[in-house]
């Protein structure tokens, strides 16, 4: 990508964006930095292009596992949300399925066929809002960790793009989460999830 013809042209920059799916703010600025870069597929030593894109495909369809996980797990735990805290349970609901739906684009997009989510989870009994919540956490964390991991893996810049605005949007999520819990919502520097 020549990075000064695609600063001057804001039909490019949009482009660019919107296939993202990520709203460029403070939080945008890890996606414009993974999405530097020449813009051609830089596949490993040990791959080829077509390759490159299959094994693209299978860290995408990991990532679309968690997402559709995410999904079905704040719809569960919305029933023992309340007040601003169900608000905050729906908009992330939203966000776990934007993301699930560009990373399904994406995987159709590299010649793949985007997984399913599965009929039912074993989540653990979520009794309470504070079970919810950490269990949210839980998910966030390893999503964090998941994306983190999978990030230098991507062949392409615009998927590592996507990527980081994904892990950017899950930190959010992580921070407002932790706050509704009582806890500080900022408790490290780095934000590095936690592999399950």
């Amino acid at each position: 990508m020549d990075i000064d013809s695609f600063l001057r042209d804001p039909h490019s920059r949009r482009r660019f964006l919107k296939r993202s799916g990520v709203i460029v703010g403070a939080t945008g600025a890890p996606m414009l930095l993974a999405a530097c870069g020449d813009g051609t597929s830089t596949p490993n030593v040990l791959t080829g292009p077509d390759e490159s894109d299959q094994a693209d495909v299978e860290i995408l369809n990991g990532a679309l596992d968690l997402e559709l996980q995410a999904v079905a797990a704040y719809k569960l735990g919305a029933r023992r949300l309340r007040g601003s805290v169900l608000d905050i349970g729906k908009k992330f609901l939203e966000h776990e399925q934007d993301h699930a739906d560009a990373l399904a684009a994406a995987i159709r997009d590299a010649g793949g066929r985007p997984n399913r989510a599965k009929s039912s989870y074993d989540f653990p009994d979520l009794r309470t809002q504070t079970d919810v919540l950490r269990f949210a956490v839980d998910l966030e964390n390893t999503a964090i960790a998941a994306y983190i991991d999978a990030l230098p893996k991507l062949s392409q810049g615009e998927l590592r793009a996507t990527a980081a605005g994904i892990i950017t949007n899950e930190a959010e999520h992580l921070a407002v989460l932790l706050d509704a819990l009582g806890q500080h919502p900022a408790p490290a520097a780095f934000v590095t999830g936690k592999a399950s």
